[in-house]
């Protein structure tokens, strides 16, 4: 919707500035193939999927040798559901997800998103039954706005963009950077192994029932065991002494793609049976249970949805923990997500 006004806007300020283009004539497109989950391993390069959260990205891989695994950089990616995202980075892609580049000018963040909001405005409502081919996306037009030569006005977009950046950020309020004293590199600190349990309570109380169908809409975030999305997969109503606390972490039992993993919930939330609730037995705060979860997550490669996590197997499971003096040191921890934090935030503010 947001999309769609601002689109809008843009229309009626500049009517005369609009031509419609076939998109083959715009970009060049490459696809993604499939490979077996089995074969990847968890790395830094991510895989590009059908869905439409997380800059369609469904997990991070090592480059493996297979003829299939395609990776590419700086291009929008176009699902055959339709999900359109920009990939400033390099990406490896599924089967049926399109990636489009520009045939004569290098992509850049400002100039993408402009065209994604074109894309989305301009291609049909796809689904299951009406899928977006390659073949299909290539013969479809899409408007944008030219200059006297008839051809795409490349600067108007990217300052257009520009223009609405800033005053997004001369409103908005970035958080403070944090004060770091401890500037070690993972490779730098001592680790230990030490059982999970040892320094988390597990719940043994089943959450609500995975199926939606049965609870009522409301304002309650339901963690379940998916493998993206911070594992949420709806808000809902629920009895009160459902509702577990904040600043824990949720670790799936099971799942199909997502058992393994590891989120931490800062607000209050219903659970599903398919997801045990980690109450720390330390003085957890958000950064060192956000390092946790990380280290967590590492068992996706040992869980699958015919081997599921189980309380037994919770209560014998080992975590490898930086240390000081023999002992988790959390202090590290902490620091370490604040400064990767102080990064992200300082990226932004750019």
């Amino acid at each position: 919707m947001v999309e769609a006004t601002f689109l809008r806007r843009v229309r009626m300020k500049n009517k005369e500035i609009w031509k419609a283009f076939k998109i083959d004539s715009i970009f060049d497109m490459f696809t993604g193939a499939s490979i077996s989950q089995n074969k990847f391993n968890a790395g830094s390069i991510p895989r590009i999927t059908a869905t439409d959260t997380n800059n369609g990205i469904a997990l991070f891989t090592e480059r493996i040798e297979d003829r299939n695994f395609r990776s590419f950089q700086n291009f929008i990616s176009v699902s055959f559901l339709g999900s359109i995202f920009y990939h400033n980075y390099e990406a490896s892609l599924d089967m049926k997800i399109h990636g489009l580049k520009l045939k004569d000018k290098e992509l850049n963040p400002n100039l993408a998103q402009f065209l994604i909001v074109c894309l989305k405005n301009s291609l049909p409502k796809a689904s299951y039954g009406n899928q977006l081919s390659s073949k299909d996306l290539l013969t479809k037009n899409i408007l944008l706005p030219v200059n006297e030569y008839g051809t795409p006005n490349w600067a108007f977009m990217e300052n257009y963009v520009q223009i609405k950046s800033n005053q997004i950020k001369a409103t908005y309020q970035f958080p403070k950077l944090h004060e770091i004293t401890d500037y070690r590199e993972l490779d730098e600190v001592r680790w230990g192994e030490f059982l999970i349990s040892d320094y988390f309570d597990v719940n043994k109380e089943k959450g609500s029932e995975s199926n939606m169908d049965s609870l009522a809409e409301g304002n309650l975030p339901l963690i379940s065991a998916r493998k993206f999305g911070n594992g949420l997969k709806g808000f809902v109503e629920t009895e009160p002494r459902k509702v577990k606390s904040s600043n824990v972490i949720t670790w799936n039992k099971d799942g199909d793609g997502g058992a393994g993993l590891a989120y931490y919930q800062e607000f209050k939330f219903a659970v599903d049976s398919h997801v045990f609730v980690l109450y720390a037995k330390f003085p957890a705060n958000k950064y060192n249970q956000l390092f946790i979860v990380t280290l967590l997550s590492k068992y996706k490669a040992i869980f699958n949805h015919g081997r599921a996590n189980s309380l037994s197997r919770y209560k014998a499971e080992k975590i490898m923990l930086p240390i000081k003096d023999g002992m988790p040191d959390f202090v590290f921890m902490e620091q370490y997500m604040k400064r990767m934090e102080n990064r992200v935030i300082e990226k932004v503010e750019k």
